[in-house]
């Protein structure tokens, strides 16, 4: 994360803010205009934060930050131990703490206090936090100076390093926070503490490492743990988990939803061109496709209302709203792609589907669906669970991709679904097959895990149209 003007702060400030010590080999105490938590990305005057990851330990590369340029370095007091001695090693200063992601979420929420007069909302949920807040962000930047997490930085390292680009001119902050794993939610909210929260759904991505349902709903609960009387809470009200939600909640809580959003009318929906959003006296158009979507600007409208933003502006925020790459983004020529291989779930699956199956038609439907990571013992189950969906469904062909989809082949070949259906391991056979079997007219639906990179096949169909970079 780069300060575009200025620094971010000293060293020796820094320490005191991450809760280490300062130290300095060059008896010097250099100003810090970037931080980073991968040597390749750091410049000079950066700050290095050594993460201890799954895959390498960030300790490793203290020499190569230095070499780069780095002002300093966050280490574990562990390693410092072992390592104090060395001087040329430590070409630079150093922050020394107990553990350097604790250090790392001390020094950004640091920064997030320096910024007290920031109106603070944060979005979770299961499915559509993206999207959603992108949705409250172009609307609250119609009022004021908005920052928002820039694409998926939402995790316990994208989080504290997205919170860096708060600045003083900005009045809003909307940050997504995304979690895959007990406790994570916890140190998310300690970061950035926010005075309005807002959950899209309570859904199975994650379940693997979560283990259940109500775990995963028990952890997004934990996006209120800092609330009080003051804060408020938004929360679908069709979701099966709102009533546990709202008694997690200690602050104030609001139900949003096509039925309960003050204001929200009517919808009508335009297919492939997204909806028509009655809303107090005045027609949104989202262009945006499916119930998901209406329901992430549903959750954006009643979030927006509470802070006081005029129906005008809300109006124009949402207007000005385009599908995100690999969420649900239509690609149109011979063919149409919906372009939705960003991730997957039992969930979004059945979203999309349902979208699908109330479109009015004309042509063949080809589903293309790729396996659909992180979910532990419940994967069988889930796999199964979507190719009962897509048999009922009833496309013209089916090809499912990776290990996991062939509980879905089994599901689908005891269904009385007659089209055909494919199952592939291989990603070259699975474009050769895709590619050779399209005609003009087709609907393709290519659905997955980001892991199966099926963006890559709706890079290859986009070349066969001439419209590559839509």
């Amino acid at each position: 994360m780069n300060r575009e003007a200025g620094k971010f702060f000293s060293v020796s400030d820094a320490s005191v803010r991450a809760g280490g010590t300062f130290v300095s080999y060059k008896n010097s105490d250099p100003d810090i205009v970037s931080i980073s938590i991968d040597s390749r990305t750091v410049s000079s005057g950066g700050l290095f934060i050594a993460l201890n990851g799954e895959i390498t330990d960030g300790h490793k590369y203290i020499s190569s930050a230095f070499e780069s340029g780095a002002s300093a370095a966050m280490i574990s007091s562990k390693y410092y131990a072992k390592h104090y001695n060395n001087v040329s090693f430590f070409n630079g200063c150093l922050i020394v703490v107990e553990d350097t992601l604790s250090g790392f979420h001390k020094l950004a929420a640091s920064w997030v206090a320096d910024f007290g007069k920031l109106t603070r909302v944060a979005v979770t949920g299961s499915n559509g936090k993206s999207t959603t807040k992108e949705m409250i962000g172009s609307i609250l930047a119609e009022d004021g100076s908005t920052v928002i997490n820039k694409g998926n930085l939402n995790s316990e390292t994208g989080l504290p390093l997205s919170v860096m680009g708060i600045k003083k001119e900005h009045k809003y902050g909307v940050f997504e926070m995304g979690i895959n794993h007990p406790g994570e939610m916890k140190a998310l909210v300690s970061v950035f503490s926010p005075q309005f929260a807002l959950v899209t759904n309570i859904g199975t991505a994650h379940i693997g490492p979560m283990g259940s349902q109500e775990a995963i709903a028990a952890e997004k609960s934990e996006i209120f743990s800092l609330f009080d009387k003051d804060n408020t809470g938004f929360i679908p009200d069709n979701d099966s988990w709102a009533d546990y939600m709202e008694t997690h909640c200690p602050g104030k809580t609001i139900r949003y939803g096509l039925n309960s959003t003050e204001g929200v009318e009517k919808a009508f929906n335009l297919g492939l061109k997204g909806w028509n959003i009655q809303y107090k006296n005045l027609e949104i158009n989202l262009k945006l496709v499916g119930q998901h979507n209406l329901n992430n600007a549903i959750a954006s409208i009643s979030l927006s209302s509470a802070l006081g933003i005029i129906p005008d502006k809300i109006k124009k925020g949402l207007e000005k709203i385009e599908p995100l790459k690999g969420r649900s983004q239509i690609i149109e020529g011979l063919y149409t792609i919906i372009e939705d291989s960003y991730n997957a779930n039992a969930d979004s699956m059945k979203e999309i589907f349902q979208f699908i199956s109330d479109l009015e038609w004309g042509g063949r439907v080809a589903l293309v669906l790729g396996s659909m990571k992180e979910l532990g013992d419940e994967s069988v189950q889930m796999h199964r669970l979507v190719g009962t969906m897509a048999a009922e469904l009833n496309p013209d062909v089916i090809f499912l991709f990776g290990l996991e989809m062939r509980d879905a082949y089994f599901a689908i070949q005891e269904s009385d679904y007659s089209g055909q259906v494919v199952h592939i391991l291989d990603y070259q056979k699975l474009e050769n097959l895709v590619l050779d079997s399209l005609i003009e007219g087709d609907l393709v639906l290519l659905k997955g895990s980001r892991t199966m990179e099926l963006n890559r096949l709706a890079d290859e169909i986009s070349k066969l149209m001439g419209v590559l970079g839509v």
